[in-house]
């Protein structure tokens, strides 16, 4: 089985999504067929994917077996840290990001929210929280104390690289960048890239 830093991206990006149709998928099995008709992919993508986590079970007709399915793509996502927690941050409590305050929206998950930043320590003291919420000056230490890995980017774009840079030198090794900008990041820092506006723009 490949380890997930050596999935494609389109391969790891399809494997979530069908990780998350399979748990709430009813049925004992499940076949590429219905994966087909449920995700808008092509067979070929589907056979593909699952032969580079060695799952060699033909599904067309037959069907997999949702549950082994499942913990097979979960394995090769996840590894030995798939039921260990994994501390986040976001930073950037704009409008984009304190939408996300709502911790429930990682409910289930084993993604914990420890950490809110932003420049505007006004904003800081207005916005309310189940987790604590810091001005950015605060990021280094913050972020080592509560051994956080992980962070949300949403701050304004003329901002993304400057606070990326932070980020990164405080001990982040994931960002979900939710700005325009392209990030220019050290060798085995991880991006993943989530503007809704360029989203819309694939879609048109």
């Amino acid at each position: 089985m490949q380890a997930l830093n050596d999935l494609p991206s389109a391969t790891r990006k399809r494997l979530v999504q069908l990780e998350e149709l399979l748990k709430s998928w009813s049925g004992e099995k499940i076949t590429s067929a219905k994966i087909c008709e449920l995700t808008g992919w092509k067979d070929s993508l589907v056979r593909h994917d699952l032969w580079l986590i060695k799952n060699t079970a033909r599904g067309w007709k037959n069907g997999y077996n949702t549950a082994t399915l499942l913990q097979t793509i979960r394995n090769a996502l996840h590894g030995e840290v798939q039921n260990e927690k994994q501390n986040v941050c976001i930073a950037g409590l704009g409008r984009l990001g304190a939408a996300l305050l709502d911790d429930g929206l990682f409910s289930g998950s084993q993604f914990v929210i420890k950490a809110g930043f932003d420049s505007n320590v006004n904003r800081v003291e207005i916005l309310r929280s189940t987790f604590p919420l810091y001005p950015a000056s605060d990021m280094n230490w913050v972020i080592k104390q509560e051994k956080i890995t992980l962070a949300i980017l949403a701050v304004a774009d003329k901002d993304a690289q400057t606070m990326c840079d932070r980020l990164v030198k405080a001990g982040i090794t994931g960002i979900v960048n939710m700005t325009r900008m392209v990030l220019s990041v050290p060798e085995g820092i991880k991006i993943e890239n989530l503007s809704v506006l360029n989203a819309l723009k694939m879609i048109t």
